[in-house]
């Protein structure tokens, strides 16, 4: 670990970064949080931040990418769903060594309300609300009208405060299964085995196939043939897509087959479940 006289100021950004601030002057909203400064990055190429001494916390919402990240409490490897906390005073190095970085994050002054919830936090911990302020933070950045972004700018609040909030920390092994439920819900066409479910887990096949049944008293493909149904379900009752177009969006190629694997589920055939529900809906 470096030594206190290594720790240097350093800002690096290259051309190829992209960050949108946003500060107190344009959405004084913000003045109730704390955040002299806050921001959207997407980091590609060159970009390093070192602070031996500063003056405000920090706090980053990892999305997307990955962060090589050194504190006095150790050197760290940061990927997405993940909060950074780095604490007024306390020294840091971040740097991206990945092919891109994707975070929000806010400059947050001290003696505010946030000075008892980031003292003693961990460096980096799980966060299952890092899309929420990302996206929240950029609706904010873009809406130019304070009444449009009053709501936005309440919902944004409740994510920091319950994500900086004290909270019984999730076992490494249910976090990595909640991980892995967003990547199979964000690509359910994808044709996916336990080999390639296991490999995002860093799991043995057979370890994973233990944890589904304690989460979720499934198998893994069971699962996956569950979050397959429920949104073949949701298809058909609120687009007009055609069976053979449902069935490709939820990773069944074969009509037939989409068909047949429906039928097990729910013991009605696609077709009548549409109708039926199309039928309830417009009631």
């Amino acid at each position: 670990m470096l030594k206190s006289s290594q720790w240097l100021d350093d800002l690096e950004i290259g051309p190829d970064c992209d960050e949108k601030f946003v500060d107190c002057n344009n959405t004084p909203e913000f003045a109730r949080l704390g955040a002299a400064i806050s921001g959207v990055s997407n980091m590609v190429g060159n970009y390093k931040v070192a602070r031996s001494n500063p003056a405000w916390h920090a706090i980053l919402y990892i999305v997307g990418g990955e962060l090589d990240l050194v504190t006095q409490n150790g050197h760290y490897t940061v990927n997405n769903c993940h909060l950074v906390t780095l604490p007024a005073g306390k020294p840091f190095i971040m740097e991206l060594k990945a092919d891109h970085l994707d975070m929000a994050w806010f400059h947050l002054k001290q003696g505010h309300q946030w000075n008892r919830l980031i003292k003693d936090r961990p460096d980096i911990e799980f966060c299952e609300v890092t899309q929420q302020v990302y996206h929240s933070l950029s609706l904010v950045y873009f809406e130019p009208r304070p009444v449009w972004r009053k709501p936005v700018f309440s919902r944004l609040e409740n994510y920091i405060t319950t994500s900086l909030s004290p909270v019984d920390a999730r076992s490494q092994e249910s976090q990595r299964i909640w991980q892995l439920q967003q990547e199979l819900e964000k690509r359910l066409h994808f044709n996916w085995t336990v080999s390639a479910m296991a490999e995002i887990t860093n799991y043995s096949s057979p370890h994973l196939h233990r944890l589904f049944q304690q989460q979720y008293g499934k198998s893994p493909m069971q699962h996956l043939i569950h979050l397959r149904i429920e949104r073949a379900k949701y298809l058909l009752t609120h687009t007009d897509w055609t069976l053979e177009q449902i069935g490709e969006q939820v990773g069944y190629s074969d009509v037939f087959n989409f068909s047949k694997r429906f039928k097990k589920s729910t013991e009605m055939a696609p077709g009548r479940y549409r109708k039926t529900n199309t039928q309830l809906n417009a009631i």
